[in-house]
């Protein structure tokens, strides 16, 4: 089987999201299977696949820009440059199946020339997050507050749909991550018939291989993720705030990367919070490396906002580490168990079960057991083998 797969990725590829993440951990299984990939991407993107392992032919999409710095003009600019120019591409024929692994428009339309390509072929779009109304954003997608949307959310919303009704047209079929984001899309007049909930997952031989806290200095608690409000960044210095001062001297890891802005905003409310001894940012990490980090922590902070899965939290459970996170709607069919969920934006209760936790190893014992029960659930192999099949019996709506 022949698959063609637009990877154009972030432009800061210090970085990895959960899509990015999922498509290379889906690739090197496929790849394993004897399946043959085509890529078109840019190159940096190579070097942020063959880093996750996958090897396979790449068909390099050029550009003239080379920063990524995470400003909004370089980001449209990177962006706008790969739609102008993707119809130039030459695009392979004879392929079975087209995958975008994401709904951007600089991956969706190269996918949509290829399937122009070769009409047979199975069209498949990756639609992981379904944009926020940009007038509640993510912070306050659960609370319904307004606030002023920012051009990038405004951007981010107008653009999904037009991505949804250029699949649609194309007789595209869509994979979701949950079935909340599958009924939004239903309300959005997409056929239900053509979305498809699939889900994300863990390496678990990989997890175990790595020895526990070999090398890693120990933590309490520890974060995971991009560095974005989204991922409620600043509740994360509160609440770590708040658990100093009932338990003074604990510390917290934050593993991630993001924009230079958040990373900076980050590192001065930590600094205002009197925590600079107390919270170390430790930077992108990924592999052998990260896993070690988290296994040398005792408990996991997930104080997301919004999520359409929670690749972080399965990956700390897969460590052991019991997590405490915000109650969100998703995390009632994601993680009925194995996970500690608190009221949206209930500082104080999210600092007590953390407390409880550190305060407890018998509890904490008893949380990694049904964390690593849970963890085991997900595994990357059966996810990508289902995939596979999922899209060979693909075909649009009739």
């Amino acid at each position: 089987m022949k698959i063609f797969v637009p990877a154009m990725g972030r432009v800061n590829t210090s970085n990895r999201d959960g899509s990015e993440v999922r498509f290379a951990e889906i690739a090197k299984v496929w790849l394993s299977l004897g399946i043959r990939l085509l890529l078109l991407l840019p190159k940096r993107e190579i070097g942020v696949l063959e880093s996750q392992g996958v090897h396979a032919e790449y068909q390099v999409h050029w550009e003239p820009f080379t920063s990524e710095e995470d400003s909004l003009f370089n980001v449209l600019k990177t962006y706008l440059w790969r739609i102008v120019t993707c119809p130039f591409v030459s695009y392979p024929k004879d392929v079975d199946a087209v995958y975008a692994p994401s709904d951007f428009l600089f991956d969706l339309l190269p996918a949509i020339l290829c399937k122009l390509r070769n009409a047979k072929a199975k069209f498949v779009v990756c639609v992981f997050l379904i944009a926020p109304n940009p007038f509640v954003g993510y912070e306050n997608m659960y609370t319904r507050k307004f606030k002023m949307p920012s051009v990038r959310a405004l951007i981010y919303w107008v653009v999904q749909w037009i991505s949804l009704w250029l699949i649609r047209i194309f007789k595209g079929e869509m994979l979701v991550l949950n079935t909340l984001d599958k009924d939004a899309l239903v309300a959005r007049g997409v056929e239900a018939s053509i979305v498809h909930v699939v889900t994300m997952g863990v390496d678990g031989e990989l997890f175990k291989a790595v020895p526990e806290g070999e090398g890693a200095t120990s933590y309490d608690g520890m974060y995971l993720g991009r560095l974005h409000p989204q991922k409620g960044l600043f509740d994360l210095v509160k609440i770590w705030k708040r658990v100093n001062e009932l338990r003074p001297g604990v510390r917290l890891g934050v593993i991630g990367g993001g924009s230079e802005w958040w990373f900076g905003a980050l590192k001065e409310e930590i600094g205002k919070a009197g925590l600079e001894g107390q919270v170390d940012l430790l930077g992108f990490k990924q592999g052998a490396e990260k896993i070690r980090l988290l296994k040398s922590a005792k408990c996991f902070v997930m104080p997301s906002h919004y999520e359409s899965f929670g690749q972080v939290a399965v990956e700390a459970m897969a460590c052991g580490l019991p997590v405490v996170a915000y109650d969100l709607p998703i995390f009632q069919e994601i993680f009925p168990s194995g996970m500690r969920k608190v009221p949206l934006e209930d500082i104080e209760a999210f600092s007590g079960e953390v407390v409880a936790l550190l305060d407890d190893p018998a509890k904490r014992a008893s949380d990694a057991e049904a964390c690593l029960a849970v963890a085991a659930g997900f595994d990357w192999k059966a996810i990508a083998v289902g995939e596979l099949q999922l899209i060979e019996k693909s075909g649009g709506p009739k």
